[in-house]
């Protein structure tokens, strides 16, 4: 009877030990899945380096590719653009990221390509807002290619500050890339 009280004993205490070591190996595994938010990225030392704009009047916009022909007519005046940007991206911590934009200005058309200097290219626009991308060293040269069309004459800088560009961590990479 005392061997079989000390078999009971023995195994109630091993299945406690197992369920708490489980739940620490799982939050270990699961240390990601902490709710993480949307950091709006204040660009800071932006260089605007081309820009070209372009003006379509309200009276007719004809416009032929190959061999078809468009004809739209609008009632308020539509601005094009097109700029490159230069700028610095600075992360706490080397991981993966998701970047995107959430447009704060009515844009008709928006296309942006992020152009990272370890060779990642982003292609962002008002269908696609969002990316993954995973960034190894804690600050990158970002190259941007903005082009677009908006119903407000706005400058570059006022279209890039619309753009509502983001980071959001998802996942941090541990061991590389930490100096």
């Amino acid at each position: 009877m005392a061997r079989q009280s000390l078999l009971i004993s023995l195994l109630i205490v091993t299945l406690i030990v197992n369920v708490v070591l489980g739940i620490e190996l799982y939050t270990t595994l699961h240390q990601s899945s902490k709710p993480v938010s949307q950091v709006p990225l204040n660009l800071t030392g932006v260089q605007i380096i081309t820009t070209t704009t372009q003006t379509t009047t309200s009276q007719q916009n004809t416009t032929s590719v190959t061999q078809t022909t468009t004809q739209t007519t609008t009632s308020s005046p539509t601005y094009s653009f097109s700029f490159k940007v230069k700028f610095h991206l600075k992360v706490d911590q080397p991981g993966i990221y998701i970047i995107g934009i959430k447009p704060k200005a009515n844009f008709s058309s928006l296309y942006v390509l992020l152009y990272f200097d370890d060779g990642k290219t982003v292609s962002l626009n008002l269908n696609i807002t969002s990316a993954n991308i995973t960034l190894t060293d804690k600050e990158v040269e970002v190259t941007a290619y903005i082009y677009g069309s908006i119903n407000e004459n706005l400058t570059p800088t006022q279209i890039v500050n619309d753009l509502g560009l983001y980071l959001q961590l998802v996942s941090p990479i541990s061991g590389e890339g930490e100096d």
